[in-house]
């Protein structure tokens, strides 16, 4: 089976990719084609996630994402809670830089740590532009922390991710729903 996703705004193709590998059977392979990196890179992330096999062949512009379904476990569900960062900021100007990166840095003195740190809107800058943030949140991705930037964030502001993956509105609304508690700053 084959699913064109080209030049298609985020989650367009992990929500048509679900519905296709629904559609596929119990074990099959489908093709899809797309033309943008956080596009690639949020399939992917959702096929593995599906207990789907994926190679890619890169074709100029385009990617071609074969996904082969097989065996699936079902999902275990997390007792972690989700961090939702919606700014760079806790509160405004230099004080709430200041806030926000006394806040992520605390996170690494504290025992129980949330399972993912999700950056969207003005968030993604804390993930590409400041150096501080960054350092920090690569301590606690070395911790075991899931980072996700908004990849049409990423892409609206014409920011190039420093660490982390890049994630989509479906893994946003899938991981709050997931998590046993979403903390929203």
């Amino acid at each position: 089976m084959k699913l064109d996703c080209k030049n298609l705004d985020c989650p367009k193709p992990v929500i048509q990719t679900k519905k296709a590998l629904e559609n596929l059977g119990q074990e099959g392979i489908l093709e899809v084609l797309v033309n943008s990196h956080a596009s690639k890179e949020n399939v992917i992330r959702f096929a593995k996630s599906q207990g789907c096999n994926v190679d890619v062949k890169e074709n100029g512009d385009e990617s071609i994402l074969l996904i082969t379904k097989g065996f699936m476990c079902e999902p275990n569900f997390s007792d972690k809670k989700t961090l939702f960062l919606k700014s760079d900021k806790i509160g405004e100007g230099e004080l709430g830089s200041r806030l926000m990166l006394g806040f992520l840095s605390t996170l690494l003195e504290m025992e129980s740590l949330p399972e993912k740190i999700i950056c969207v809107n003005e968030a993604v800058r804390l993930t590409c532009e400041n150096e501080e943030s960054i350092k920090v949140l690569e301590k606690l991705v070395l911790k075991g922390i899931k980072l996700y930037s908004c990849g049409a964030c990423l892409e609206y502001f014409g920011f190039s991710l420093q660490v982390g993956e890049i994630g989509d509105a479906y893994l946003v609304v899938q991981s709050l729903l997931d998590s046993k508690g979403a903390i929203s700053l």
